[in-house]
């Protein structure tokens, strides 16, 4: 599915099947909503889901949360869009992309 992309893209991009997209910086607001969640070891899929969403947003206005969850982020791909969206948006991302409540193991 192609989504009308902004003139002037800003962030950094990531080929997702077959296709590449940018994924802009997140806007502080939302930085600000899932600070908490961003710095913890068990970051749940929903925060990914949804900073993937507005980053994407950004540059694809008519992008859909829905398109995200269910057509673009997979557990293949979901801790390096992570990665890529707090980077973009100033952050440093270490911890790992489990659902929070999952157990590693260890």
């Amino acid at each position: 599915m192609q989504f009308k992309q902004v003139e002037n893209p800003r962030g950094n991009s990531k080929e997702i099947a077959g296709q590449t997209w940018i994924f802009a910086p997140a806007p502080l607001g939302t930085l600000e909503r899932f600070q908490e969640q961003l710095s913890s070891n068990d970051v749940p899929v929903c925060v990914i889901v949804d900073m993937a969403h507005i980053c994407l947003k950004r540059n694809y206005p008519d992008i859909t949360r829905e398109y995200v969850s269910d057509e673009l982020l997979d557990m293949a791909n979901m801790e390096e869009v992570l990665s890529l969206v707090t980077k973009t948006s100033g952050l440093e991302y270490t911890g790992s992309a489990k659902p929070a409540g999952k157990s590693s193991g260890e």
